[in-house]
């Protein structure tokens, strides 16, 4: 009870297996209350001199946040629809809530989150179920079926969250609103009902918040779209990134309201979506306290589980307001993209002319006096190709006169040119700055480990989905990496480093610490952009069928980017993974995928030109169930393929080893399906393991633990005998377990091995013990516990 108190209060959700590491949850503990004392401190200190004007100004922002002035324009007769809601998803937006619903809610909610008002998390609620369920349910049930809920039910906390390390005023914190519990489920019920329509009602250019759509696509394209721009001689072209002020805070709930109406949602579910955003109540949390009790008329909580699906559908309104306006984005080889959506974050491409910018700022323009969102010029930034003219001009047109190289979205640079190792400077600081902080000196080998795999290697991850890292940045990643996992920061000077890091990078049952490498990684990312190339209707599968065809199909080295490239090699290598099902609407190439039985049309080709249709696909020669062949394939291939049937209309059509799902640890398995697999990993790694015990016996096997031996080895003087029995020279089998102090604990333990003939080493132990208790898996996994216990504290 005491670490899982502990735990919730530092927020930390990586340590786990008994690795509490108390020092460092403390010190976060310290640190979260000295950022929440950080607001205060501020104001304190720049304009304020009591408590009480403290609490004031913090108050009269956030009423002024909450409460501005009505949009201009309020009626959105004549304002463009897009895509209407499906009448078969009606009845269950608009039914009533049953208990099973409530009862998945409730136990899908984090039990760590901090509480509102209520002073609850999901925790009390998943613990206490057994008794407070009918209660709960009744009250849940209660409001579907009145449509009415208490303000007292959805008032909310304010927390002030900073921006970034170095925020110097109110308007760089981000208030993140903690709701009761009672709310959350409401609202997550209603969240749960609205996910299974988003993608239909959204364009897919919104990445945020739909299911099957990844934010990182969105870099990938736009990455994508640069590069063939940037080749294009005389191309007018211009691409700005926007920055909407305060964007979920200033939303017109009104706006969002006759937003669901005209899409088609019923009005039941329109009225249950009002009585949650409405009416809204907030109090601010200073330094422990609630502070204030306000009212609200405009935006959307960030923390509220329906927050973020109800602001795709207003951005989803800019999206057909800039289509009806014939608003012309970049066109390369019959593919048009003219903007790209991450929740509030914009990416508009565009063709560089007076007139169509005039009609992206006039879109603008109308979009806010509908929606109240405004866009903040000054930290908005727009990027031109080299020798463009009318650049002011455009410029004055857009109110964006930060010209710029390279823009800075969802955290990755992207510029019409190539990278510098410079630009990568961002993901190295920020990797280092987890690393050398008083986080090292405060965390056990164990902790840094999860620390590395759980942190550390997200932060990696990210840029790796979104971009491909140069060879040092990688370098400079795994020796960093290594440095703090031995030494406990990046910059310590010592070298005697006893596994390469090649060998922690390798999954547990082949002999490693299950961290994947920056390269298994990429090689699993780069699976999963070919996987949804084929199986996804995505802006950046449509790309890259469209311009490139086939992963198979040969290029000219200089005519793509490194991604194309990196696919294309991984898709030669993994080949025989990769299986196709032939359906109506498959995107599978004629010429170059392996569709006809592992193998390509071009391998039965021999020397037959086929230039008449280079780039079909089979969807073009499919009618009804029926194959439609040109006059270009030769009459022995039309028969070869007549005898092949199609499966569906829809479906996943590439496979991965003749499976429609896969998981991302499928690829990585295959990245190292070449390593030889380890026989004592379940041994070592048994269930209910603890951490710290698991990964000492684990150095002890593969030679990491810093024994005499292996010191002299290394040119370092040290006495050479055991430290304990003080006779035999120290190595590892000697400690564990020829050593007679050890073996006398050892079989204090395990008194059935005082009758073995030689003393015996680790793997002995494990397979004695194996053998003894094999057809009893709890007490035998005990045991294995048992002994890393021993070897550990020995």
């Amino acid at each position: 009870m005491y670490a899982s108190w502990i735990t919730q209060r530092a927020k930390v959700n990586w340590i786990k297996n008994g690795e509490e590491d108390l020092k460092f949850l403390y010190a976060k503990i310290r640190t979260r209350r000295g950022s929440n004392n950080s607001v205060a401190n501020l104001l304190t200190n720049n304009s304020a001199s009591s408590r009480s004007e403290v609490i004031n100004s913090l108050i009269q922002f956030y009423q002024g946040l909450y409460n501005p002035l009505p949009p201009p324009n309020e009626n959105l007769n004549g304002f463009p629809v897009g895509v209407l809601l499906p009448q078969t998803h009606v009845p269950r937006l608009s039914s009533l809530v049953q208990d099973e619903e409530i009862k998945f809610v409730v136990f899908s909610g984090s039990s760590n989150s901090a509480p509102g008002p209520d002073g609850f998390n999901f925790y009390f609620y998943k613990s206490a179920w057994h008794i407070i369920s009918p209660s709960v349910c009744r009250a849940i049930k209660s409001f579907f079926q009145k449509c009415y809920m208490p303000n007292g039910v959805k008032a909310t906390t304010l927390a002030i969250i900073p921006k970034h390390k170095n925020a110097t005023s109110i308007s760089e914190y981000r208030p993140i609103a903690l709701c009761n519990v009672i709310y959350k489920i409401i609202a997550k019920v209603l969240a749960e009902r609205m996910k299974p329509v988003m993608n239909l009602i959204v364009k897919d250019n919104q990445a945020g918040f739909v299911k099957s759509r990844v934010s990182t696509d969105n870099i990938l394209l736009a990455n994508e779209i640069l590069f063939f721009a940037g080749k294009r001689r005389n191309y007018n072209t211009f691409c700005a990134k926007l920055d909407i002020k305060k964007a979920f805070d200033s939303v017109s709930r009104k706006f969002l309201l006759d937003r669901l109406a005209q899409k088609g949602f019923p009005s039941l579910f329109i009225n249950w979506i009002k009585s949650c955003i409405t009416d809204v109540n907030f109090s601010i949390m200073l330094n422990g306290a609630l502070e204030g009790f306000f009212s609200s008329t405009a935006g959307l909580r960030q923390g509220c589980p329906l927050s973020p699906y109800l602001f795709c559908i207003v951005m989803d309104a800019f999206s057909n307001l800039l289509e009806s306006r014939g608003f012309r984005g970049i066109s390369i080889d019959n593919y048009s993209l003219s903007h790209l959506l991450y929740a509030d974050d914009v990416l508009i491409f565009g063709e560089a002319t007076l007139e169509n910018c005039n009609i992206l700022a006039n879109s603008l323009r109308d979009f806010a006096n509908f929606s109240g969102l405004q866009v903040n010029y000054e930290k908005s930034a727009i990027m031109f190709l080299r020798n463009q003219s009318h650049i002011q001009d455009i410029c004055q047109a857009l109110t964006t006169f930060n010209i710029v190289n390279k823009i800075n979205y969802l955290g990755i640079p992207l510029s019409y040119y190539r990278l510098k190792i410079e630009d990568y400077l961002p993901l190295l600081d920020k990797v280092n700055k987890k690393m050398n902080r008083w986080k090292a000196n405060l965390l056990s080998f164990a902790g840094r480990l999860q620390y590395i795999k759980f942190t550390i290697q997200n932060t990696i991850a990210y840029w790796i989905r979104g971009s491909i890292l140069p060879k040092y940045v990688n370098k400079f990643l795994n020796k960093s990496s290594a440095r703090f996992l031995f030494f406990g920061d990046t910059m310590n000077a010592k070298t005697l480093h006893m596994i390469s890091w090649d060998r922690i990078c390798r999954p547990k049952n082949k002999g490693g610490l299950g961290i994947p490498s920056i390269l298994a990684m990429q090689f699993a990312y780069i699976c999963s952009i070919r996987f949804r190339m084929y199986n996804c209707s995505t802006p950046l599968s449509k790309w890259l069928l469209c311009h490139y065809k086939s992963p198979w199909r040969p290029f000219s080295v200089n005519l793509v980017t490194k991604t194309w490239k990196l696919i294309c090699k991984t898709a030669f290598e993994v080949k025989h993974c990769f299986n196709f099902k032939i359906t109506k609407n498959a995107p599978i190439s004629l010429i170059w995928d392996h569709w006809l039985n592992n193998e390509t049309v071009n391998d039965h080709l021999g020397g037959y030109s086929m230039d008449d249709c280079p780039d079909i696909f089979l969807k073009d020669l499919i009618i009804g169930t029926q194959w439609i062949f040109p006059e270009s394939i030769p009459p022995y291939l039309r028969n070869l393929v007549a005898g092949i049937n199609t499966i569906g209309e829809e479906g996943s059509c590439l496979l991965w080893k003749n499976r429609p799902n896969y998981k991302f640890k499928n690829f990585i398995e295959e990245f190292y399906a070449d390593y030889q697999t380890c026989s004592w990993h379940k041994m070592v790694w048994a269930k209910r393991n603890i951490l710290k015990h698991s990964v000492f016996v684990w150095m002890a096997l593969v030679g990491g633990l810093k024994t005499v031996d292996a010191l002299i080895t290394r040119n370092i003087n040290v006495p050479g005998t055991c430290s304990l029995c003080h006779y035999h020279n120290e190595t590892v089998s000697h400690l564990f377990f020829e050593c007679s102090y050890t073996f006398t604990i050892l079989t204090a333990l395990f008194p059935g091995m005082k009758h073995f003939l030689f003393r015996p080493t680790i793997m002995q132990v494990f397979e004695w013990v194996k053998g003894q208790y094999k057809g009893n898996a709890k007490v035998k996994n005990y045991f294995y516990v048992t002994i890393c216990c021993a070897i550990y504290h020995i």
